[in-house]
């Protein structure tokens, strides 16, 4: 199975995205399949716990130089990211 990383990093592969595009992505099983733990309800405004996930991931590749924050809420890979992809 593809980890969760990789998967956003095939995602935000093709072209600029959104945070909302992302999800949409995720949840209709683009290279990645959602666990029921993934998809409760969280306490943190009610969102599902994969949207944690997700953002975290979002962070931590930016941090990493994988992909660049271009604005709030979207995303684009960088060489790095696609080099990764490559691998």
């Amino acid at each position: 199975m593809v980890s969760l990383e990789l998967a956003l990093l095939k995602i935000i592969g093709h072209n600029d995205i959104s945070t909302a595009e992302i999800y949409k992505a995720i949840e209709g099983g683009q290279f990645y399949s959602l666990t029921l733990e993934q998809l409760r309800e969280t306490k943190y405004g009610g969102r599902p716990a994969y949207q944690h996930e997700v953002r975290s991931y979002l962070s931590n590749l930016v941090q990493s130089g994988d992909i660049q924050r271009i604005s709030r809420g979207n995303y684009r890979i960088t060489q790095k990211g696609r080099s990764r992809l490559l691998q």
